[in-house]
């Protein structure tokens, strides 16, 4: 597939695994000139072209902006990826600091990032900002947690209102809002391999990812 992004230089958060690694490595075969980061240096060293760095703090994110502007000039294509779950499952359990450990990073930092990768983006034709979310922002019944859903229902909303701020400078924001991913590691691995010895007849509910349907029953 030819996207017309050859030369682009696209800068990927939290892409040393799962979503960020699929678009790193699909802007990289699109010809796109690619930064990473992640809060893992290891995880990145088994990257090709990595950056060790992190955007969980201003001063993090300010280091990863300027370092991918001096390799590159400047960036075509911004991709938020980073963030992560916390806190119980019951708001009534919850402390303040899972709110504020949830919005740091599935909103604060989107938000910081835009900030500091906007005078850098201005006018490069195409320029685009893609902000990824989950699911859990707009059915409540399939967030992992109250903190985690408020945050990623506060992206989706606060995406519309940048798009709108970024029309002058001629840049398009958009977000995505991908399901359950099944990742090396994570929750849904650990179940697959947790029942790789169960009958096949095993039958197993498996929720279609619309905001109206119901869950629907498959057998395994």
């Amino acid at each position: 597939m030819d996207l017309r992004l050859r030369g682009k230089v696209a800068l990927v958060t939290g892409s040393s695994r799962g979503i960020g690694l699929a678009t790193a490595k699909a802007f990289a075969a699109e010809g796109c000139r690619v930064m990473l980061s992640a809060r893992s240096a290891e995880q990145l060293r088994e990257t090709e072209e990595a950056l060790r760095a992190t955007v969980a703090t201003p001063d993090d994110a300010a280091r990863l902006i300027e370092v991918t502007v001096k390799a590159y000039g400047g960036i075509d294509i911004l991709v938020n990826n980073v963030g992560g779950g916390g806190g119980g499952a019951r708001v009534a359990d919850s402390r303040d600091d899972d709110w504020r450990g949830a919005l740091e990073r599935n909103l604060i930092q989107t938000v910081r990032m835009m900030r500091l990768a906007l005078p850098h983006m201005k006018d490069r034709p195409g320029a685009a900002v893609i902000n990824v979310a989950s699911i859990s922002g707009w059915s409540p019944q399939l967030a992992m947690s109250g903190q985690y859903g408020a945050a990623k229902a506060a992206l989706i909303f606060g995406t519309e209102r940048w798009a709108l701020e970024f029309v002058p400078y001629a840049i398009r924001v958009n977000t995505v809002s991908p399901g359950s991913i099944l990742v090396e590691g994570n929750g849904w691995d650990r179940y697959r391999l947790a029942t790789q010895g169960i009958s096949r007849t095993t039958s197993v509910t498996v929720f279609r990812w619309a905001a109206s349907a119901p869950p629907r029953r498959w057998r395994m």
